[in-house]
């Protein structure tokens, strides 16, 4: 024993829940995007232009950020079914 074991049907199963993580979350930025920019609410008088040009892109920049965060959650959960998959052929090898 080397003091680091790896159960790797629970690996896989966790695996599977941080995927659907990543996919619920994908969904909620989804609905955010869609909302758009929220500038429209703000009327268009020409007093805000700067304002709610900044806020625009405040909003587009926040969305490419949580855009991103959504990959790195699905790429976890796929890292950790794939190192379940991995535990389990390296242990047919090694134990037969």
């Amino acid at each position: 024993m080397t003091g680091f074991e790896i159960e790797p049907g629970a690996v896989e199963r966790h695996g599977e829940q941080v995927s659907t993580h990543g996919s619920d979350y994908q969904a909620a930025v989804q609905r955010l995007r869609e909302r758009g920019d929220g500038v429209s609410s703000w009327g268009d008088d020409g007093l805000f232009g700067e304002i709610t040009a900044a806020y625009a892109e405040c909003t587009q920049v926040s969305l490419l950020a949580l855009t991103k965060v959504t990959g790195e959650i699905g790429g976890t959960g796929e890292g950790m079914v794939g190192t379940a998959r991995d535990t389990r052929d390296r242990d047919h090898l090694t134990w037969g």
